[in-house]
């Protein structure tokens, strides 16, 4: 399971660069094109705020799996010695983290199925709109998937840690 999670989030990886790249040049490229008065890419604004949709989005799950986002790890501090008081904190944590994604997953799903039924289209790029909100939930899932992932390898951790401090 390893190995197809670290091997999707690779993927997922270098789609992100892929459009971190193709951000910075259509804006640079708009950016000069504007203050030379020599052309206008109209769609520029547009492109690179569904960009950084989608690397915000997507982001979330590289920094669960690289454990990255931002904690404060007071629980683990006061309670060194007591493993398994730190594994239900852990348990309690993860388990919101998971109730959340699925709330916002249901909720985000809801606006994307909306968009699509209607029919709307973004005003420049002509992109179906569904299709972009559907960058919340899919992001968010795989946010509490890799998330889970990785608090079960801490856990797995605490518990080895605990044995051998007994």
């Amino acid at each position: 399971m390893k190995k197809v999670l670290d091997g999707f989030s690779k993927i997922i990886e270098i789609l992100l660069v892929i459009l971190m790249v193709a951000m910075v040049i259509v804006v640079f490229l708009a950016t000069v094109g504007r203050y030379s008065h020599l052309y206008s890419i109209a769609w520029s604004e547009e492109f690179s705020r569904y960009c950084m949709v989608a690397i915000v989005y997507l982001g979330l799950m590289l920094a669960s799996r690289s454990d990255s986002h931002f904690v404060v790890d007071v629980i683990p501090l006061i309670f060194r010695k007591k493993p398994t008081v730190v594994k239900v904190f852990s348990l309690i944590d993860a388990l919101a983290v998971d109730i959340f994604a699925v709330f916002l997953a249901y909720e985000g799903w809801v606006v994307s199925s909306k968009m699509i039924s209607q029919g709307k289209v973004s005003p420049m790029l002509k992109l179906p709109l569904g299709a972009v909100y559907l960058l919340v939930p899919i992001g968010i899932v795989l946010m509490a998937i890799y998330y889970t992932a990785c608090k079960v390898g801490k856990l797995k951790d605490i518990g080895a840690e605990g044995k051998e401090a007994e």
